[in-house]
């Protein structure tokens, strides 16, 4: 395993974790930067993307519609020796998509009632015709979602997932990933190029 894909999340402030960079896959993304910084407080994962995009599309309206057409920044996330893993998709409008599955077939969605349970908010720093930059937060309740048991030691856990941005719908569509993917064609449902999360 190559160590410098470990992902180590730290506990605390946001601000002390360094920011892990998003690599183009599959084709060239011009113009986009996208990065994200993790920290933990014990039970939450907190998620912190930066995204700099010559295009911002926000479309959805609902959760659980096609985020991914939409300027979107994934987390996927799978505990070791579990079949199933989640994605957690998220538009630029603070809608999400979160499912559950061992692939990319018959995932089952979660309900709207526990997505807004996640706590999410969007910061648009710059937006023209040139581009957009802008930030987002989100606070994943890891007992709420299945990753770990209630009272179980973050510190023991062992989770896998990789990291990505995409808009599918967007006038030139890009896909970028922590986690390296080895597939011919754009598939973020890859299990098997998940990279290990480290939480200290």
């Amino acid at each position: 395993m190559d160590e410098t894909l470990v992902i180590r999340v730290t506990q605390g402030e946001m601000e002390r974790s360094l920011p892990l960079p998003l690599q183009a896959c599959w084709d060239d993304a011009e113009g986009v930067e996208a990065s994200v910084r993790l920290s933990h407080d014990g039970r939450h994962l907190f998620v912190r993307f930066s995204i700099q995009e010559p295009q911002l599309r926000r479309m959805c309206t609902e959760h659980n519609q096609k985020v991914h057409t939409d300027s979107c920044m994934e987390i996927f996330l799978q505990r070791e020796g579990s079949a199933e893993y989640v994605n957690f998709e998220f538009s630029a409008t603070t809608k999400a998509l979160v499912g559950r599955g061992e692939g990319r077939a018959n995932r089952t969605l979660y309900p709207t009632f526990t997505i807004e349970e996640i706590p999410l908010s969007f910061e648009l720093l710059e937006n023209n015709n040139v581009q957009s930059r802008y930030r987002l937060d989100v606070s994943i309740d890891l007992v709420l979602f299945g990753l770990m048991q209630e009272g179980e030691s973050l510190s023991s856990l062992r989770l896998k997932g990789n990291i990505y941005k995409c808009g599918d719908g967007l006038k030139k569509p890009h896909y970028l990933c922590y986690g390296p993917i080895g597939t011919v064609k754009p598939d973020f449902h890859t299990p098997e190029y998940f990279v290990p999360f480290r939480f200290l």
